[in-house]
């Protein structure tokens, strides 16, 4: 009876430590990602009024399926790369987003940013190929990425979710794909 308590003790031993390692291993940061110094994002090749305050990355795995916007399947158990970052809005009334020409709808100069943000990831052998399975305040169905809107003088946080197999993840790139005082009517 003692032999068989012992052999189920060193068992759960084993079980739970495995299980902290792989909880620790799917949440941790990535120790070798470059660390994202803050800057104004470029867009058209200008500097923007939209500033990354800071971005830091982690790993964790998928836990649903998702159809991405383009129809890409991701599915439950992927592994993905996670960039929580902070954005701030500097456009105001009297220095608006970009307004959209041909387009629909108008909206008032009140400093509100539309943005689309894409991201490419980076190993040392060069770009990954990768999914944005990011919940997106509006989407662009042709171009994966993730679509925020922040008022004037706004801070807020946000996460970029990237399905990606790699876990030697070197450097990243986040870029305004969309920048507007609304959202487009079309794809831009």
């Amino acid at each position: 009876m003692k032999k068989r308590l012992a052999i189920t003790f060193v068992i759960l031993c084993i079980a739970v430590t495995v299980g902290f390692t792989a909880y620790f291993l799917r949440t941790s940061t990535n120790p070798e990602v470059v660390a994202v110094a803050p800057h104004y994002l470029v867009y058209n090749g200008a500097m923007s009024k939209i500033y990354l305050v800071d971005a830091v990355t982690s790993y964790d795995i998928v836990n649903e399926t998702y159809a991405t916007p383009d129809g890409q399947v991701v599915e439950k158990g992927t592994p993905l790369f996670i960039i929580t970052m902070t954005l701030r809005n500097d456009y105001t009334s009297d220095n608006p987003a970009p307004s959209l020409p041909n387009q629909i709808q108008t909206s008032p100069a009140d400093g509100t940013a539309y943005l689309y943000l894409i991201t490419q990831l980076y190993n040392k052998g060069g770009a990954l190929n990768s999914t944005n399975v990011s919940v997106s305040d509006f989407s662009l169905p042709a171009i994966p990425g993730s679509g925020l809107v922040l008022s004037s003088g706004e801070t807020a946080p946000a996460k970029i979710f990237i399905a990606t197999s790699h876990t030697d993840i070197s450097k990243f790139e986040i870029n305004l794909h969309f920048l507007g005082d609304s959202i487009p009517s079309t794809n831009t």
